[in-house]
């Protein structure tokens, strides 16, 4: 896996829609009558013309590319004339390679001007509803395509006329056009089915677990979070074994951790007859309206599905993130810190991560200080048994016993603070606790501070994470801008490009020293977007030193990724 689509998968993790995303249009859906519509045949022609370039107009050079205005222009399209083969061409290759050939010699305006004919056209039988719902679409989309065109004003006239249109429920399951020309990402609901066995039931029908993610949230910026993840079996005749169906649409990366978890379960459970047959077993997540996707539910699903065949109950308080494989082995996932945060706001007490995301980990107290390491206990896990014994609601007595042992500790450091690790008595106990438990990660990191050699940068993964975070909510702005050569922010751009730079600057002296240009060109070209246009400059030679001082920062990443020793701590 090349260095690039490590860095995207590790910092962003499960849970996110990325920008280059398309989803086909949903012609099933009934928004206006065909047959009821008013409107010559050349009129038509030209709208269904202007619908088709606007899908069709691509800036492939820049990366310009609206996929929901491209499918909701196919949608409408679609309706007009559902046999056309330049609407097919289009739709397929959209859905094939997320682009579609365009014609250079077509303008936006000039597309807006076809669009605008047959609005004319329809807009003559005003007493027609169809047309009416027909001219709404049209015209949204003509005004998203270019409101700057010269029919512009006449069109919104149109549009505050016949009112704006729905579009919910317009859009099928996402297709993610990765850019490593490799399989698409395509969002659908996942199913394994293993065969039967002789066991008459499962042991459980019902389990849950928390589960941790990354999510995108509504100012843009990305943050850890915590939500329930649900297994139940159901008895189900049509089904020839066991099939394990995750009930909404999820990306590859999480379709191919299920083939992986089934795999696993039939090595645990088919010898020791615990398999029964004629079950559909149902996993969902409580974020149901979420596109998911990423390995990191791997570990989370396992231990569910696991508690089905052994009706071993877990521990409601207990969260987790990692991906797994079918030999049981817990594997690395990205953005740790941010989604241990996430399990502290869900009141979990105790949180696994996979053992090569230890200096993640440590990536917290650089982060935040040592409360929340006594106020959740987070363990590492190189095996699905380690994670087993933690999550269990009866653990094993020793692990029990280590548990408590670290509550102790952790009260005295909530009511005397951080200096009671000076105390030899609280670092004795913290030496027994890692003793007991190696992968007891807070106490083992909290033995360092009180030994004095606490972690003061943070990781090469987490400091990737913690720049892309704080930029998350600007950085498609920036490109906006620079795409269209045009500076036309909001409001809010500034306020938000003024957070992200207070979120940077958090970081100085806490990054890995040798991501420390590339952090410090981010923060120059924050600054720039967040200022502005210097009193005695134009637009475009802002744009201009906008797009240069990017430039700079896409330089020091690609020296970083071309960095052997980088890549490797990666």
């Amino acid at each position: 896996m090349n260095f690039v689509k490590r860095l995207v998968i590790l910092t962003l993790g499960m849970g996110l829609l990325h920008a280059d995303t398309y989803r086909p249009p949903n012609l099933e859906k009934e928004i206006f009558n065909i047959d009821a519509l008013k409107i010559d045949k050349i009129s038509e022609s030209s709208l269904f013309a202007g619908l088709l370039s606007v899908a069709k107009d691509f800036d492939e050079e820049n990366g310009e590319v609206d996929y929901e205005l491209r499918a909701h222009a196919l949608g409408i399209a679609g309706r007009l004339k559902p046999d056309n083969e330049n609407l097919l061409d289009i739709l397929g290759d959209l859905k094939e390679r997320g682009k579609a050939l365009g014609d250079d010699t077509v303008t936006p305006s000039h597309t807006v001007s076809k669009i605008y004919r047959g609005l004319r056209a329809l807009m003559r039988k005003k007493d027609n509803e169809d047309n009416q719902k027909l001219a709404s679409y049209c015209a949204d989309i003509a005004l998203r395509l270019d409101d700057g065109a010269k029919d512009a004003k006449k069109i919104k006239e149109i549009l505050d006329s016949v009112g704006k249109p729905d579009w919910r429920d317009m859009l099928g399951a996402p297709i993610h056009n990765n850019a490593w020309g490799e399989e698409q990402n395509e969002y659908k609901e996942r199913s394994e089915v293993i065969p039967g066995g002789k066991a008459a039931k499962f042991a459980a029908n019902q389990s849950s677990v928390y589960a941790l993610s990354v999510r995108r949230l509504s100012n843009g910026r990305h943050a850890g979070a915590a939500s329930s993840l649900s297994a139940t079996a159901l008895r189900d005749n049509s089904v020839d074994g066991i099939e394990f169906h995750i009930d909404q649409k999820v990306g590859n990366m999480t379709g191919n951790s299920l083939e992986e978890i089934q795999k696993f379960m039939r090595i645990r459970h088919e010898e020791d007859g615990r398999v029964p047959a004629g079950y559909k077993v149902e996993i969902a997540f409580e974020d149901k309206d979420g596109l998911l996707d990423g390995p990191s539910a791997g570990t989370a699903m396992s231990l569910i599905i696991d508690s089905l065949f052994t009706g071993n109950k877990l521990d409601e308080k207990f969260a987790c993130t990692g991906a797994i494989t079918a030999d049981g082995k817990v594997t690395k996932i990205g953005g740790v810190a941010g989604k241990i945060r996430g399990a502290t706001k869900k009141k979990c007490k105790l949180v696994g991560v996979p053992e090569e995301n230890i200096s993640g980990v440590s990536d917290i107290y650089v982060l935040d200080g040592i409360d929340p390491l006594i106020n959740i206990q987070v363990f590492s896990f190189a095996k699905f048994e380690q994670a087993l014994k933690v999550a269990s609601a009866t653990r094993p007595t020793e692990t029990q016993a280590t548990i408590d042992r670290f509550n102790e500790i952790a009260e005295v450091l909530k009511d005397k603070g951080e200096d009671a690790l000076k105390n030899s008595a609280v670092t004795s106990k913290l030496e027994q606790v890692v003793k007991a438990m190696p992968n007891h990660e807070s106490a083992r990191i909290l033995l360092e501070v009180a030994k004095g050699s606490p972690p003061t940068k943070l990781s090469v993964g987490g400091s990737f994470h913690e720049i892309s975070t704080a930029t998350s909510s600007i950085h498609g702005k920036i490109n906006m801008a620079i795409y269209t050569e045009e500076l036309d922010r909001k409001s809010t751009d500034k306020e938000d490009a003024q957070e992200a730079v207070e979120l940077l600057e958090e970081l100085n002296g806490k990054i890995d020293k040798r991501l420390s240009d590339y952090h410090e060109s981010t923060i120059k070209l924050t600054k720039i977007f967040r200022d502005g246009r210097k009193d005695d400059e134009a637009d475009e030679e802002f744009i201009e030193r906008l797009e240069r001082t990017q430039e700079e920062v896409q330089s020091e990443f690609t020296k970083l990724r071309e960095d052997p020793e980088i890549v490797e701590d990666m």
